[in-house]
């Protein structure tokens, strides 16, 4: 390649977006491993140059890059995505990166979103609902009994306890709000069931258990991407070896209560 820059682990190309601000013109790479973010990205800045790629493993000659920049990407390839950032840097160009940091405010945050979601699967609220909603539906259909419905209904209640004690806990905010949008839409759903088709309840319950199942997954992939002091050294000297000289690493503070957050990394390789 070598003609611009690259946004490697690009996502929807929010890099891209800002250097393309203070550089109008710039020709920049983007390469993801999500073909969905990079169709996101096409949206929004058109004309991109597009590669579906894996950051520990890019398609790219070694030296083709001016610059090689990461926000929050090429850390989800694992550690050792950072070297193979380092090695499609060209002699005398920089590897600019912000990679998220092992118990900083993201991590904490990220850990006790997983901790929410984890506790509404263990108190198995949509399982049970379900079955009380199947009952209810049954009752107001002729085809069900009151006794098979109030026995559901017991099984149900306690674990919407569970779940307004998960919302004491963590607060309202928790997970990006989608414990207290559960809690909020069964309780105005069940007090209002003969105003639903069960199709549509019962799609929702398993849309929730879709959404709520992705939203772990994001929060376990960022927990397990996350570096501390002692794997970010290790990078940095296996970048040494590639030939990167000049190198500047620091914590960048986040949010209201600017905490640390992440690492930065800028690493200059030498011309020879």
């Amino acid at each position: 390649d070598g003609d611009g820059d690259l946004d490697l682990a690009c996502g929807n190309g929010a890099v891209t977006g800002y250097a393309r601000q203070s550089r109008p013109g710039l020709d920049a790479c983007c390469s993801d491993y999500s073909e969905s973010a990079l169709r996101e990205l096409r949206k929004r800045h058109p004309g991109s140059r597009c590669v579906v790629a894996d950051a520990l493993n890019p398609p790219f000659p070694d030296g083709s890059f001016p610059v090689v920049a990461s926000q929050f990407g090429v850390e989800y390839a694992g550690a050792e995505a950072v070297v193979a950032a380092g090695r499609l840097v060209a002699p005398g160009g920089w590897l600019a990166l912000v990679i998220h940091l092992h118990d900083g405010g993201i991590y904490r945050e990220c850990a006790a979103n997983l901790a929410a979601t984890e506790a509404i699967r263990a108190c198995r609220v949509l399982e049970l609902g379900r079955a009380a909603f199947a009952a209810g539906f049954a009752l107001n259909a002729g085809s069900g009994s009151v006794e098979a419905f109030k026995s559901a209904e017991r099984d149900f209640t306690p674990a919407v306890r569970d779940l307004e004690g998960i919302l004491r806990r963590w607060g309202p905010a928790v997970a990006d709000g989608l414990p207290r949008q559960l809690y909020q839409d069964i309780a105005h759903m069940y007090q209002r069931m003969s105003a639903y088709e069960p199709g549509e309840v019962m799609a929702w319950l398993q849309g929730m258990r879709a959404e709520l199942d992705a939203y772990s997954g994001r929060m376990s992939s960022m927990l397990g991407a996350a570096l501390d002091e002692p794997m970010l050294t290790a990078q940095c000297s296996a970048l040494r070896q590639w030939g990167f000289g000049t190198m500047e690493t620091g914590t960048l503070a986040m949010g209201e209560t600017n905490e640390n957050a992440a690492w930065t990394l800028l690493a200059q390789r030498s011309l020879t």
